[in-house]
């Protein structure tokens, strides 16, 4: 059995995180320079996001630079779980590096729908410092251990000829029960033209706290791993994933895999 703690969250918030920085992105779209074939260049702050992994379904980006805001919307199905998943993202600037990132997600059926609020500082720039490098602490409505937590991450990515790589720690502190989880993600990008970037995508979660008084269903980590595609067209981003999902229980049972496929859209400005 999967577990059973719920936390609710109004549809209504969800609509507005979205929807909000989306109609506010539309002037934009609107002012964008059109080219005679139909296909103009992504705008330079939507071809920064995307080489830097911003849209990436897993890894979080290691830099905000060269744009003031940003959407993000994918859905798909993992066979782990047996179910359907989602993530939406908005981030704005507030000041010098520091942005705010506030978002909703769903890992399947055993997890609940939940928002997540995060500060996140651009600390380090490849041109500068050889890296970039982003830290961020926030908080989550339902973390790894499905309770309430605090989250704090670190990513750090580098361009090494036209590839970017990207690789990220996370430490979520639960704020009920000692909960305490543990997470890697990593991802390369690779640039097939201005618009279009294939590469890989990976995260995995663990729970780190060790006691026997768990609850039976409780996850014990969790893997997700595939191939990502994304283009580019004028400001809108679409991008689509495919690869695999495991999950292993702290009941014992052996792991569960199979397939999942996800598939989004976003925008930079």
């Amino acid at each position: 059995m999967m577990p059973s703690r719920e936390h609710s969250f109004p549809r209504s918030v969800l609509v507005a995180v979205i929807a909000i920085p989306a109609i506010a992105a539309l002037p934009q779209l609107a002012r964008a320079d059109d080219v005679d074939d139909g296909t103009p260049p992504p705008p330079l702050s939507v071809s920064r996001a995307v080489e830097t992994g911003a849209f990436l379904p897993s890894a979080a980006a290691a830099t905000s630079e060269g744009r003031s805001g940003l959407v993000s919307i994918m859905g798909g199905w993992a066979r782990a779980r047996n179910g359907g998943i989602y993530d939406a993202a908005v981030e704005g600037h507030l000041f010098g590096r520091v942005s705010l990132l506030a978002g909703a997600s769903y890992d399947g059926p055993g997890t609940t729908a939940t928002p997540r609020f995060e500060l996140r500082l651009d600390a380090l720039r490849q041109a500068q410092h050889g890296v970039d490098m982003a830290v961020s602490a926030g908080y989550i409505d339902s973390g790894f251990n499905t309770v309430p937590a605090v989250v704090f991450k670190l990513a750090v990515g580098r361009q090494i000829g036209p590839a970017y790589l990207l690789g990220n720690l996370g430490y979520g502190q639960g704020l009920e029960d000692g909960e305490r989880s543990g997470e890697l993600r990593l991802a390369a990008l690779y640039p097939i033209n201005d618009a279009t970037h294939i590469g890989l995508d990976s995260r995995f979660q663990i729970d780190l706290e060790r006691d026997d008084d768990e609850p039976s269903g409780e996850t014990d980590w969790e893997s997700r791993t595939g191939f990502v595609a994304s283009y580019a067209w004028n400001r809108i981003v679409f991008t689509g994933n495919a690869g695999v999902t495991a999950l292993r229980l702290r009941t014992g049972a052996p792991a569960t895999a199979g397939p999942s496929v996800m598939a989004g859209f976003g925008t930079a400005f």
